[in-house]
Protein backbone atom coordinates (compact mmCIF):
# COMPACT_ATOMS: atom_id res chain seq x y z
CA UNK A 1 0.00 0.00 0.00
CA UNK A 2 1.31 3.41 -0.52
CA UNK A 3 3.04 5.60 1.92
CA UNK A 4 1.79 8.66 -0.06
CA UNK A 5 -1.41 10.11 -0.04
CA UNK A 6 -2.98 13.30 -1.12
CA UNK A 7 -3.82 15.98 1.65
CA UNK A 8 -7.38 16.86 1.69
CA UNK A 9 -8.64 19.81 0.17
CA UNK A 10 -9.49 21.85 4.15
CA UNK A 11 -5.89 20.36 5.26
CA UNK A 12 -3.91 22.17 2.43
CA UNK A 13 -6.02 25.34 3.00
CA UNK A 14 -4.94 25.56 6.79
CA UNK A 15 -1.42 24.81 5.53
CA UNK A 16 -1.47 27.66 3.25
CA UNK A 17 -3.19 30.05 5.91
CA UNK A 18 -0.47 29.59 8.51
CA UNK A 19 2.20 30.83 5.84
CA UNK A 20 0.05 33.76 4.88
CA UNK A 21 -1.97 34.64 8.43
CA UNK A 22 -0.07 34.18 11.77
CA UNK A 23 -1.97 36.79 13.58
CA UNK A 24 -5.04 39.02 12.94
CA UNK A 25 -2.09 41.67 11.59
CA UNK A 26 -1.89 39.41 9.04
CA UNK A 27 -5.19 39.41 8.26
CA UNK A 28 -5.14 43.86 8.10
CA UNK A 29 -2.62 43.75 5.67
CA UNK A 30 -3.92 41.45 3.53
CA UNK A 31 -7.44 43.25 3.43
CA UNK A 32 -6.04 46.82 3.35
CA UNK A 33 -3.63 45.67 0.44
CA UNK A 34 -6.55 44.56 -1.48
CA UNK A 35 -8.30 47.80 -0.85
CA UNK A 36 -5.73 50.01 -2.45
CA UNK A 37 -5.16 47.55 -5.26
CA UNK A 38 -8.85 48.18 -5.82
CA UNK A 39 -8.70 52.20 -5.70
CA UNK A 40 -10.00 52.75 -2.74
CA UNK A 41 -9.83 56.09 -1.11
CA UNK A 42 -11.66 55.55 1.75
CA UNK A 43 -10.54 52.62 4.20
CA UNK A 44 -11.61 51.95 7.77
CA UNK A 45 -10.70 49.04 10.32
CA UNK A 46 -12.82 48.08 13.63
CA UNK A 47 -11.45 45.85 15.90
CA UNK A 48 -13.02 43.91 18.58
CA UNK A 49 -10.89 41.92 21.55
CA UNK A 50 -7.97 43.30 19.79
CA UNK A 51 -9.05 41.39 16.53
CA UNK A 52 -9.61 37.65 18.32
CA UNK A 53 -13.06 38.35 18.07
CA UNK A 54 -13.36 40.18 15.19
CA UNK A 55 -11.78 42.52 12.21
CA UNK A 56 -13.55 44.51 10.09
CA UNK A 57 -11.90 46.12 6.55
CA UNK A 58 -14.08 48.57 4.81
CA UNK A 59 -13.51 50.54 1.75
CA UNK A 60 -15.04 52.61 -1.07
CA UNK A 61 -13.07 51.33 -4.06
CA UNK A 62 -14.48 49.66 -6.96
CA UNK A 63 -16.31 46.93 -5.72
CA UNK A 64 -16.64 43.32 -6.56
CA UNK A 65 -19.63 41.41 -8.76
CA UNK A 66 -21.15 38.26 -7.66
CA UNK A 67 -19.51 35.98 -9.79
CA UNK A 68 -15.72 37.68 -8.69
CA UNK A 69 -16.57 37.62 -5.20
CA UNK A 70 -17.01 33.92 -4.99
CA UNK A 71 -13.89 33.21 -7.03
CA UNK A 72 -12.48 35.94 -4.32
CA UNK A 73 -12.42 32.87 -1.40
CA UNK A 74 -10.42 30.53 -3.64
CA UNK A 75 -6.75 29.34 -3.97
CA UNK A 76 -4.65 31.48 -6.56
CA UNK A 77 -7.99 32.93 -7.65
CA UNK A 78 -6.71 36.97 -9.23
CA UNK A 79 -7.11 39.53 -10.79
CA UNK A 80 -4.19 41.22 -10.48
CA UNK A 81 -1.28 38.54 -12.78
CA UNK A 82 -2.28 36.59 -16.22
CA UNK A 83 0.77 35.51 -17.14
CA UNK A 84 4.03 34.15 -16.05
CA UNK A 85 4.94 37.77 -17.86
CA UNK A 86 3.38 39.40 -15.17
CA UNK A 87 4.44 37.57 -12.23
CA UNK A 88 8.14 38.93 -13.25
CA UNK A 89 6.48 42.39 -13.41
CA UNK A 90 4.06 43.32 -10.53
CA UNK A 91 2.84 46.26 -10.15
CA UNK A 92 -0.22 45.65 -7.36
CA UNK A 93 0.40 44.65 -3.71
CA UNK A 94 -1.62 41.49 -3.73
CA UNK A 95 -0.98 38.88 -6.65
CA UNK A 96 -0.77 35.55 -5.23
CA UNK A 97 -4.14 34.96 -4.54
CA UNK A 98 -3.87 33.29 -1.39
CA UNK A 99 -5.50 35.62 1.19
CA UNK A 100 -8.75 35.44 1.36
CA UNK A 101 -8.95 31.76 0.23
CA UNK A 102 -6.05 31.70 4.02
CA UNK A 103 -8.31 33.86 5.83
CA UNK A 104 -11.32 31.87 5.10
CA UNK A 105 -9.46 28.59 5.99
CA UNK A 106 -9.32 29.39 10.01
CA UNK A 107 -12.24 32.05 10.36
CA UNK A 108 -15.59 33.18 9.56
CA UNK A 109 -15.86 35.33 7.18
CA UNK A 110 -18.19 37.67 5.57
CA UNK A 111 -17.80 39.50 2.23
CA UNK A 112 -20.26 42.43 1.13
CA UNK A 113 -19.60 44.65 -1.84
CA UNK A 114 -21.09 46.59 -4.42
CA UNK A 115 -19.81 47.90 -7.83
CA UNK A 116 -20.70 51.34 -8.83
CA UNK A 117 -23.20 50.92 -11.92
CA UNK A 118 -25.02 48.25 -10.05
CA UNK A 119 -27.73 48.94 -7.80
CA UNK A 120 -28.01 45.95 -5.16
CA UNK A 121 -24.67 44.73 -3.43
CA UNK A 122 -23.94 41.48 -2.72
CA UNK A 123 -23.56 39.25 0.55
CA UNK A 124 -21.29 36.22 0.95
CA UNK A 125 -20.65 33.91 4.11
CA UNK A 126 -18.43 31.77 5.17
CA UNK A 127 -17.21 29.25 7.81
CA UNK A 128 -13.41 27.62 7.42
CA UNK A 129 -13.94 27.49 4.07
CA UNK A 130 -17.41 26.70 3.16
CA UNK A 131 -19.73 29.06 1.61
CA UNK A 132 -22.50 29.09 4.12
CA UNK A 133 -24.80 31.72 2.39
CA UNK A 134 -25.26 34.15 -0.53
CA UNK A 135 -27.72 36.94 -1.58
CA UNK A 136 -28.45 40.37 -2.69
CA UNK A 137 -27.62 43.15 0.01
CA UNK A 138 -27.95 46.58 0.85
CA UNK A 139 -24.55 48.15 0.13
CA UNK A 140 -22.67 51.19 -0.57
CA UNK A 141 -20.01 51.08 -3.53
CA UNK A 142 -17.06 49.30 -2.13
CA UNK A 143 -16.28 46.38 -0.20
CA UNK A 144 -16.55 45.26 3.35
CA UNK A 145 -15.17 41.98 4.91
CA UNK A 146 -16.03 40.56 8.15
CA UNK A 147 -13.44 38.30 9.89
CA UNK A 148 -14.73 36.41 12.98
CA UNK A 149 -13.42 33.82 15.35
CA UNK A 150 -9.90 34.00 14.01
CA UNK A 151 -8.21 30.73 14.31
CA UNK A 152 -11.56 29.06 16.22
CA UNK A 153 -10.76 25.61 13.94
CA UNK A 154 -6.53 26.16 14.49
CA UNK A 155 -6.86 26.15 18.79
CA UNK A 156 -2.76 25.62 18.20
CA UNK A 157 -1.93 28.39 16.26
CA UNK A 158 -4.12 30.76 18.73
CA UNK A 159 -1.86 29.90 22.08
CA UNK A 160 0.83 31.70 19.86
CA UNK A 161 -0.87 34.74 19.74
CA UNK A 162 1.00 37.35 22.13
CA UNK A 163 -0.61 40.17 24.65
CA UNK A 164 -3.33 41.81 23.84
CA UNK A 165 -0.92 45.24 23.95
CA UNK A 166 1.28 42.89 21.49
CA UNK A 167 -1.41 42.18 19.06
CA UNK A 168 -2.61 45.54 18.80
CA UNK A 169 0.31 46.77 18.39
CA UNK A 170 1.22 44.96 15.24
CA UNK A 171 -2.51 46.19 14.11
CA UNK A 172 -1.80 49.52 14.23
CA UNK A 173 1.66 49.28 12.53
CA UNK A 174 -0.15 47.64 9.47
CA UNK A 175 -2.25 50.48 9.36
CA UNK A 176 0.00 53.58 10.38
CA UNK A 177 2.49 52.21 7.36
CA UNK A 178 -0.18 52.01 4.49
CA UNK A 179 -1.00 55.42 5.95
CA UNK A 180 2.17 56.49 5.59
CA UNK A 181 2.69 55.40 1.88
CA UNK A 182 -0.46 56.46 0.65
CA UNK A 183 -1.38 60.31 1.98
CA UNK A 184 -4.34 60.58 -0.60
CA UNK A 185 -6.19 58.02 1.01
CA UNK A 186 -8.13 58.27 4.61
CA UNK A 187 -7.26 56.16 7.34
CA UNK A 188 -9.01 55.01 10.18
CA UNK A 189 -8.60 52.89 12.63
CA UNK A 190 -11.37 51.54 15.82
CA UNK A 191 -11.03 49.26 18.84
CA UNK A 192 -14.30 48.80 20.91
CA UNK A 193 -15.57 52.00 18.32
CA UNK A 194 -12.56 54.15 19.82
CA UNK A 195 -10.72 55.95 16.74
CA UNK A 196 -6.75 54.90 17.78
CA UNK A 197 -5.80 56.41 14.56
CA UNK A 198 -7.19 59.00 11.88
CA UNK A 199 -5.07 59.66 9.08
CA UNK A 200 -7.34 62.05 6.71
CA UNK A 201 -6.43 62.67 2.98
CA UNK A 202 -3.56 65.13 2.37
CA UNK A 203 -2.40 66.58 -0.35
CA UNK A 204 1.49 66.00 1.25
CA UNK A 205 3.69 63.26 2.97
CA UNK A 206 4.66 65.55 5.53
CA UNK A 207 1.23 66.23 6.78
CA UNK A 208 0.28 62.51 7.03
CA UNK A 209 2.91 62.04 8.84
CA UNK A 210 2.30 65.05 11.44
CA UNK A 211 -1.33 63.31 12.22
CA UNK A 212 0.59 59.86 12.64
CA UNK A 213 3.86 60.63 14.78
CA UNK A 214 3.23 64.37 15.44
CA UNK A 215 3.47 67.43 14.47
CA UNK A 216 6.96 68.06 16.03
CA UNK A 217 8.53 65.08 14.71
CA UNK A 218 6.89 66.08 11.33
CA UNK A 219 8.43 69.47 11.76
CA UNK A 220 11.92 68.17 12.02
CA UNK A 221 12.11 65.66 9.25
CA UNK A 222 14.63 66.57 6.38
CA UNK A 223 12.85 65.95 2.72
CA UNK A 224 14.49 63.61 0.60
CA UNK A 225 15.02 63.79 -3.45
CA UNK A 226 16.81 61.69 -5.72
CA UNK A 227 16.89 60.18 -8.84
CA UNK A 228 18.65 58.40 -11.49
CA UNK A 229 18.38 56.51 -14.10
CA UNK A 230 17.40 53.18 -12.74
CA UNK A 231 15.52 54.86 -9.57
CA UNK A 232 13.80 57.78 -7.68
CA UNK A 233 13.64 57.81 -3.72
CA UNK A 234 11.95 60.41 -1.63
CA UNK A 235 10.93 60.74 1.73
CA UNK A 236 11.97 62.29 4.80
CA UNK A 237 14.74 61.26 7.43
CA UNK A 238 14.84 63.10 11.15
CA UNK A 239 18.19 65.18 11.79
CA UNK A 240 20.69 63.94 13.56
CA UNK A 241 20.23 65.11 16.86
CA UNK A 242 16.06 64.39 16.93
CA UNK A 243 16.13 60.26 17.07
CA UNK A 244 14.90 57.76 19.04
CA UNK A 245 15.84 54.89 21.29
CA UNK A 246 14.25 52.36 19.08
CA UNK A 247 13.56 51.71 15.49
CA UNK A 248 9.77 51.92 15.88
CA UNK A 249 9.68 54.67 13.50
CA UNK A 250 11.63 54.00 10.46
CA UNK A 251 9.21 52.80 7.36
CA UNK A 252 10.50 51.53 3.87
CA UNK A 253 8.58 51.13 0.51
CA UNK A 254 9.29 49.90 -2.37
CA UNK A 255 7.09 50.48 -5.14
CA UNK A 256 4.30 51.48 -2.49
CA UNK A 257 4.86 48.07 -1.13
CA UNK A 258 5.25 48.01 2.71
CA UNK A 259 9.06 46.01 3.32
CA UNK A 260 11.60 45.36 5.48
CA UNK A 261 14.98 44.75 4.51
CA UNK A 262 18.28 44.94 6.08
CA UNK A 263 20.66 46.10 3.07
CA UNK A 264 18.40 49.17 2.50
CA UNK A 265 17.90 49.91 6.29
CA UNK A 266 21.79 49.73 6.70
CA UNK A 267 22.12 51.82 4.02
CA UNK A 268 20.33 54.63 5.57
CA UNK A 269 22.56 54.45 8.67
CA UNK A 270 25.25 54.20 6.31
CA UNK A 271 24.33 57.89 5.17
CA UNK A 272 24.45 59.38 8.53
CA UNK A 273 27.89 58.45 8.41
CA UNK A 274 28.70 58.84 12.65
CA UNK A 275 26.16 61.80 12.91
CA UNK A 276 24.32 59.81 15.26
CA UNK A 277 24.95 59.08 18.83
CA UNK A 278 25.68 56.00 19.99
CA UNK A 279 22.88 53.57 20.29
CA UNK A 280 19.87 56.28 18.65
CA UNK A 281 18.43 55.41 15.83
CA UNK A 282 16.92 58.15 13.06
CA UNK A 283 13.30 58.28 12.30
CA UNK A 284 12.86 58.16 8.29
CA UNK A 285 10.10 56.96 6.11
CA UNK A 286 11.41 56.55 2.76
CA UNK A 287 9.87 55.80 -0.69
CA UNK A 288 11.67 53.63 -3.40
CA UNK A 289 10.53 53.67 -7.12
CA UNK A 290 12.44 50.55 -8.96
CA UNK A 291 11.72 49.08 -11.86
CA UNK A 292 9.00 46.01 -11.11
CA UNK A 293 11.41 43.89 -13.87
CA UNK A 294 14.34 44.00 -11.41
CA UNK A 295 12.87 42.86 -8.26
CA UNK A 296 11.11 40.01 -7.06
CA UNK A 297 8.37 40.50 -4.01
CA UNK A 298 7.59 36.42 -4.81
CA UNK A 299 9.67 35.53 -2.33
CA UNK A 300 7.50 34.49 0.82
CA UNK A 301 3.83 34.68 1.06
CA UNK A 302 3.49 37.31 3.13
CA UNK A 303 5.37 39.64 0.65
CA UNK A 304 7.27 41.66 3.01
CA UNK A 305 10.42 40.41 1.84
CA UNK A 306 11.40 41.22 -1.85
CA UNK A 307 14.69 40.79 -3.68
CA UNK A 308 16.17 43.23 -5.54
CA UNK A 309 18.77 42.73 -8.20
CA UNK A 310 21.79 45.45 -8.07
CA UNK A 311 21.16 45.52 -4.10
CA UNK A 312 24.83 47.15 -3.75
CA UNK A 313 24.04 49.71 -6.23
CA UNK A 314 20.47 50.44 -4.74
CA UNK A 315 21.58 50.86 -1.24
CA UNK A 316 24.81 53.16 -2.30
CA UNK A 317 22.10 55.60 -3.98
CA UNK A 318 19.93 55.59 -0.79
CA UNK A 319 23.26 56.44 1.46
CA UNK A 320 23.87 59.27 -1.28
CA UNK A 321 20.40 60.47 -0.96
CA UNK A 322 20.41 60.74 2.73
CA UNK A 323 24.08 62.09 2.92
CA UNK A 324 22.89 64.74 0.38
CA UNK A 325 19.38 65.61 2.06
CA UNK A 326 21.66 66.31 5.55
CA UNK A 327 24.57 68.28 3.65
CA UNK A 328 22.04 70.26 2.04
CA UNK A 329 20.46 71.55 5.12
CA UNK A 330 21.95 73.69 7.75
CA UNK A 331 21.91 71.38 10.79
CA UNK A 332 22.49 73.91 13.44
CA UNK A 333 19.70 73.27 16.22
CA UNK A 334 19.03 77.57 17.29
CA UNK A 335 18.31 78.51 21.05
CA UNK A 336 14.34 79.42 21.22
CA UNK A 337 13.79 80.91 24.52
CA UNK A 338 9.69 81.14 23.66
CA UNK A 339 7.52 78.14 23.10
CA UNK A 340 7.64 77.59 19.07
CA UNK A 341 4.79 78.50 17.50
CA UNK A 342 2.26 75.33 16.39
CA UNK A 343 2.10 74.72 12.79
CA UNK A 344 -0.70 73.37 11.17
CA UNK A 345 -0.04 71.33 8.42
CA UNK A 346 -2.53 71.04 5.69
CA UNK A 347 -3.60 74.44 5.93
CA UNK A 348 -2.18 77.83 5.68
CA UNK A 349 -0.56 79.99 8.00
CA UNK A 350 0.02 83.76 7.48
CA UNK A 351 3.46 84.89 8.53
CA UNK A 352 4.74 87.92 9.59
CA UNK A 353 6.88 90.14 7.02
CA UNK A 354 10.28 89.50 7.65
CA UNK A 355 12.37 92.71 8.30
CA UNK A 356 14.85 93.57 6.40
CA UNK A 357 16.36 96.36 7.88
CA UNK A 358 19.51 95.51 9.96
CA UNK A 359 19.66 96.85 13.35
CA UNK A 360 23.04 95.48 14.25
CA UNK A 361 25.04 95.43 11.61
CA UNK A 362 28.10 92.41 11.71
CA UNK A 363 31.59 93.28 11.17
CA UNK A 364 33.77 90.39 11.07
CA UNK A 365 36.76 92.70 10.21
CA UNK A 366 36.36 94.20 13.72
CA UNK A 367 37.70 91.44 15.63
CA UNK A 368 38.15 91.81 19.44
CA UNK A 369 40.55 88.84 21.15
CA UNK A 370 40.14 88.21 24.55
CA UNK A 371 43.59 87.11 26.95
CA UNK A 372 43.86 83.72 26.61
CA UNK A 373 46.52 81.42 28.35
CA UNK A 374 48.78 79.97 25.90
CA UNK A 375 48.41 75.91 26.06
CA UNK A 376 49.96 74.26 23.24
CA UNK A 377 47.16 71.13 23.08
CA UNK A 378 48.94 69.21 20.87
CA UNK A 379 49.02 72.43 18.66
CA UNK A 380 51.67 74.44 16.43
CA UNK A 381 51.37 77.38 17.86
CA UNK A 382 53.99 78.96 15.16
CA UNK A 383 51.89 78.08 11.92
CA UNK A 384 50.66 81.14 10.73
CA UNK A 385 46.46 80.86 10.51
CA UNK A 386 44.61 83.86 9.51
CA UNK A 387 41.58 84.73 11.60
CA UNK A 388 38.65 82.85 11.34
CA UNK A 389 36.99 86.36 10.14
CA UNK A 390 39.39 87.41 7.50
CA UNK A 391 39.35 83.67 5.92
CA UNK A 392 35.38 84.09 5.40
CA UNK A 393 36.15 86.92 3.29
CA UNK A 394 38.68 85.25 1.18
CA UNK A 395 37.22 84.04 -2.48
CA UNK A 396 39.99 81.48 -2.79
CA UNK A 397 38.38 79.31 -0.32
CA UNK A 398 37.06 75.79 -1.04
CA UNK A 399 33.08 75.64 -0.23
CA UNK A 400 32.29 77.37 2.69
CA UNK A 401 29.98 76.04 5.20
CA UNK A 402 30.06 77.79 8.28
CA UNK A 403 28.78 81.31 8.46
CA UNK A 404 30.99 84.16 8.82
CA UNK A 405 32.21 84.16 12.22
CA UNK A 406 34.20 86.38 14.85
CA UNK A 407 35.90 84.85 17.23
CA UNK A 408 35.28 86.36 20.94
CA UNK A 409 37.12 83.87 22.86
CA UNK A 410 36.87 80.96 25.19
CA UNK A 411 34.04 80.53 28.06
CA UNK A 412 34.57 77.56 30.89
CA UNK A 413 37.01 76.10 29.15
CA UNK A 414 34.62 74.41 27.22
CA UNK A 415 32.74 76.48 24.79
CA UNK A 416 34.12 78.86 22.12
CA UNK A 417 32.20 82.21 21.28
CA UNK A 418 31.98 83.57 18.29
CA UNK A 419 29.67 86.74 16.67
CA UNK A 420 28.08 86.26 13.51
CA UNK A 421 25.11 88.32 11.36
CA UNK A 422 22.33 87.95 13.39
CA UNK A 423 23.46 86.47 16.83
CA UNK A 424 25.80 84.33 18.53
CA UNK A 425 27.36 81.20 17.89
CA UNK A 426 28.39 78.52 21.07
CA UNK A 427 30.89 75.91 20.24
CA UNK A 428 31.51 72.47 21.81
CA UNK A 429 35.58 72.40 21.34
CA UNK A 430 35.65 69.05 22.15
CA UNK A 431 32.42 68.02 19.53
CA UNK A 432 33.85 70.20 17.05
CA UNK A 433 37.84 69.18 17.36
CA UNK A 434 36.22 65.55 17.61
CA UNK A 435 34.91 65.72 14.02
CA UNK A 436 37.63 67.43 12.57
CA UNK A 437 39.71 64.52 13.92
CA UNK A 438 37.21 62.05 12.71
CA UNK A 439 37.29 62.75 8.92
CA UNK A 440 40.81 62.82 8.95
CA UNK A 441 41.49 59.86 10.88
CA UNK A 442 38.61 57.93 8.44
CA UNK A 443 39.92 60.17 4.80
CA UNK A 444 43.71 58.56 6.14
CA UNK A 445 42.35 54.94 7.16
CA UNK A 446 40.04 54.48 3.98
CA UNK A 447 43.22 55.41 1.93
CA UNK A 448 45.47 53.23 3.84
CA UNK A 449 47.65 55.26 5.31
CA UNK A 450 46.78 56.62 8.34
CA UNK A 451 50.14 58.46 9.25
CA UNK A 452 52.10 57.55 12.46
CA UNK A 453 54.16 58.78 14.96
CA UNK A 454 57.11 56.65 16.42
CA UNK A 455 57.27 56.51 20.11
CA UNK A 456 61.03 56.91 21.25
CA UNK A 457 59.95 54.46 24.85
CA UNK A 458 57.24 52.20 23.91
CA UNK A 459 54.30 51.88 26.39
CA UNK A 460 53.65 48.52 27.91
CA UNK A 461 50.38 47.41 27.45
CA UNK A 462 49.58 44.49 30.23
CA UNK A 463 46.79 42.26 28.78
CA UNK A 464 44.25 39.18 29.94
CA UNK A 465 45.12 35.90 27.89
CA UNK A 466 41.58 36.38 25.71
CA UNK A 467 42.68 40.07 24.80
CA UNK A 468 46.37 38.84 24.17
CA UNK A 469 44.96 36.29 21.69
CA UNK A 470 42.37 39.06 20.35
CA UNK A 471 45.62 41.43 20.01
CA UNK A 472 47.23 38.71 18.25
CA UNK A 473 44.58 37.99 15.62
CA UNK A 474 43.71 41.33 15.10
CA UNK A 475 47.69 42.66 14.54
CA UNK A 476 47.45 43.74 11.29
CA UNK A 477 44.11 45.63 11.33
CA UNK A 478 45.19 47.64 14.51
CA UNK A 479 48.75 48.52 12.03
CA UNK A 480 46.34 49.60 9.64
CA UNK A 481 45.05 51.99 12.37
CA UNK A 482 48.54 53.03 13.07
CA UNK A 483 49.44 50.98 16.27
CA UNK A 484 52.53 49.08 15.97
CA UNK A 485 52.37 46.60 18.96
CA UNK A 486 55.16 44.45 19.83
CA UNK A 487 54.85 41.26 22.23
CA UNK A 488 56.99 41.55 25.24
CA UNK A 489 56.19 38.59 26.82
CA UNK A 490 53.71 36.70 28.81
CA UNK A 491 50.57 38.45 27.93
CA UNK A 492 52.16 41.83 27.61
CA UNK A 493 52.89 44.23 24.58
CA UNK A 494 55.26 47.54 23.38
CA UNK A 495 53.31 49.91 21.46
CA UNK A 496 55.99 51.38 19.38
CA UNK A 497 53.89 53.46 17.01
CA UNK A 498 50.49 55.56 17.43
CA UNK A 499 48.14 57.84 14.71
CA UNK A 500 49.96 61.17 14.18
CA UNK A 501 46.77 63.23 15.11
CA UNK A 502 47.62 61.96 19.17
CA UNK A 503 49.57 64.23 21.16
CA UNK A 504 49.37 63.39 25.19
CA UNK A 505 46.35 60.76 24.94
CA UNK A 506 46.52 57.86 27.13
CA UNK A 507 47.76 55.13 24.82
CA UNK A 508 46.58 52.80 27.05
CA UNK A 509 43.15 53.72 27.87
CA UNK A 510 42.66 53.86 23.65
CA UNK A 511 43.96 50.62 23.34
CA UNK A 512 41.95 49.33 26.49
CA UNK A 513 38.54 50.97 24.43
CA UNK A 514 39.49 49.22 21.28
CA UNK A 515 39.79 45.78 22.56
CA UNK A 516 36.32 46.35 24.20
CA UNK A 517 34.93 47.30 20.92
CA UNK A 518 36.26 44.09 19.30
CA UNK A 519 35.45 41.51 21.65
CA UNK A 520 32.66 39.66 19.71
CA UNK A 521 35.45 39.24 17.04
CA UNK A 522 34.26 41.15 14.20
CA UNK A 523 36.95 42.70 11.83
CA UNK A 524 37.97 46.00 12.73
CA UNK A 525 36.58 46.87 8.68
CA UNK A 526 32.89 46.19 9.80
CA UNK A 527 33.45 48.27 12.86
CA UNK A 528 35.53 51.50 11.62
CA UNK A 529 33.00 53.65 12.72
CA UNK A 530 32.69 53.10 15.84
CA UNK A 531 36.46 52.49 16.27
CA UNK A 532 37.61 56.19 14.38
CA UNK A 533 34.74 57.47 16.60
CA UNK A 534 36.63 56.41 19.85
CA UNK A 535 39.91 57.37 18.45
CA UNK A 536 38.76 60.49 17.51
CA UNK A 537 37.19 61.69 20.68
CA UNK A 538 40.65 60.24 22.48
CA UNK A 539 42.87 62.77 20.30
CA UNK A 540 40.02 66.11 20.67
CA UNK A 541 40.81 68.53 22.94
CA UNK A 542 38.26 67.93 26.17
CA UNK A 543 36.19 70.30 28.21
CA UNK A 544 38.19 71.90 30.35
CA UNK A 545 41.51 72.46 27.97
CA UNK A 546 42.34 75.61 27.84
CA UNK A 547 42.68 76.63 24.20
CA UNK A 548 44.70 80.08 22.76
CA UNK A 549 43.02 82.21 20.14
CA UNK A 550 45.06 80.91 17.36
CA UNK A 551 44.32 77.14 18.26
CA UNK A 552 40.38 77.80 17.84
CA UNK A 553 40.89 79.35 14.73
CA UNK A 554 42.82 76.32 13.38
CA UNK A 555 39.46 74.21 14.78
CA UNK A 556 37.10 75.71 13.30
CA UNK A 557 38.96 76.31 9.71
CA UNK A 558 39.49 72.73 10.04
CA UNK A 559 35.70 72.28 10.88
CA UNK A 560 34.78 74.05 7.98
CA UNK A 561 36.55 72.12 5.36
CA UNK A 562 34.89 68.90 6.68
CA UNK A 563 32.13 66.98 4.97
CA UNK A 564 29.88 67.21 8.15
CA UNK A 565 30.55 70.26 10.58
CA UNK A 566 27.40 70.67 12.20
CA UNK A 567 27.47 67.32 14.18
CA UNK A 568 30.35 65.32 16.42
CA UNK A 569 30.42 61.84 15.04
CA UNK A 570 28.07 60.96 18.46
CA UNK A 571 25.44 63.28 16.35
CA UNK A 572 25.87 66.05 19.09
CA UNK A 573 25.55 69.50 18.20
CA UNK A 574 29.19 71.10 17.17
CA UNK A 575 27.87 74.46 17.51
CA UNK A 576 24.51 76.39 18.77
CA UNK A 577 22.98 79.80 17.33
CA UNK A 578 21.40 81.88 20.15
CA UNK A 579 19.82 84.64 18.16
CA UNK A 580 19.90 88.85 18.37
CA UNK A 581 15.94 88.50 18.78
CA UNK A 582 15.99 85.84 21.90
CA UNK A 583 18.63 88.36 23.52
CA UNK A 584 16.84 91.70 23.06
CA UNK A 585 13.77 89.47 24.23
CA UNK A 586 15.65 88.38 27.61
CA UNK A 587 16.79 91.54 28.33
CA UNK A 588 13.28 93.36 27.45
CA UNK A 589 14.19 95.35 24.60
CA UNK A 590 11.32 93.81 22.94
Amino acid sequence: MSKIVLLPEDLINKIAAGEVIERPASVIKELIENSLDAAATKITVELEDFGKKQIKVSDNGEGMSPEDAEKSILRHATSKIRSMEDLFSIKTLGFRGEALASITAVSKLTITTKRKEVLEGFALQMEAGNILSKNIAAAEQGTSIEVRDIFFNTPARKKFLKTDAVELKHCLDVVTHYALANPSVTFKFLHHNYTLLHSPAMHDARSTIASIYGVQTAKELLEVKYQDEQMKITGFISKPYHVRNDKNQQVLFVNGRWIKNADITNAVYEGYHSTLFVNKHPVFVLHLQLDPETIDVNVHPQKQEIKIEQKEQVAAAVSLAVREALQNNKLMPTVDVQTEQQITFGTTIPRKEMKTAVKYPFEPSAQTVFAVEEASAGYNDEEIIPSVASQYQSKELIQEKLPPLKLLGQVHKTYFLAETEGGLFYIDQHAAHERVMYERLMDQYLQGKVEVQRLLQGEVLEVSTAERILLEEKKEELEQLGFTLESFGGNSFAVKTIPLVYGKVKIKELLYDLLSLLENKKSILEKKEEILTSMACRAAVMAGDAVSIPQMEKILRELNQTQLPYTCPHGRPTLMKVTIDELEKKFRRR
